[in-house]
């Protein structure tokens, strides 16, 4: 006679107890279930009508015999567009100056505002410009410098800077041109 291990009995009693709970909910569950009305269907369609001949077409030519269809006048809608206390469409939200403002140094300068004080050799055997603002202040420009949105230093040679202006920056694939800004000679 083989005796049980009482691991063995404690795992059969558990299996068992967890197949009686399992029966018991779903007996419970099954009870509560709500249930759906049909759905509706749509009424059946007499036989005769599926086999109705389709109108002939209406021909073009009419019965001068016959007095003439009435039409009712079709009532054109009419829109109006208050735009009081609404911002204008077409006005930019950000204006120029405000961009101007915002953007500081050489970010908010064009090249054509800039105006070239000076050239000098640096210690790393280039040229530098020396360039001046609207507003007084100087900037020292180095080649691949970018200045504004559209603009880059090319080279700079001893007497002038040349600059590699972008038409419209805001395409890839734009037109370059090339503006150069000259010393002026001293008398």
């Amino acid at each position: 006679m083989r005796r049980e291990k009482p691991v063995d009995h404690w795992f059969g009693a558990s299996l068992r107890f967890s197949f009686a709970l399992l029966i018991v909910l779903s007996f419970a569950f099954s009870g509560c279930k709500k249930e759906t009305p049909a759905p509706k269907s749509s009424p059946p369609i007499p036989p005769a009508a599926k086999t109705a001949a389709v109108p002939p077409p209406a021909t073009s030519v009419k019965n001068p015999a016959q007095p003439p269809e009435k039409t009712t006048p079709v009532q054109s809608v009419v829109y109006s567009y208050h735009p009081k206390g609404r911002p204008d469409p077409f006005v930019p939200l950000v204006l120029a100056q405000e961009r101007k403002e915002a953007e500081k140094g050489l970010k908010g300068l064009q090249v054509g505002q800039l105006k070239l004080s000076g050239i000098v050799w640096d210690k790393k055997k280039e040229y530098v410009a020396l360039v001046e603002a609207p507003d007084g202040l100087g900037y020292v420009l180095k080649v691949n410098d970018v200045i504004g949105s559209s603009a880059r230093v090319a080279r700079i040679t001893p007497t002038s800077a040349i600059f590699e202006v972008k038409e419209k920056p805001y395409l890839a694939e734009s037109k370059v041109r090339q503006v150069e800004l000259k010393l002026k000679k001293e008398e």
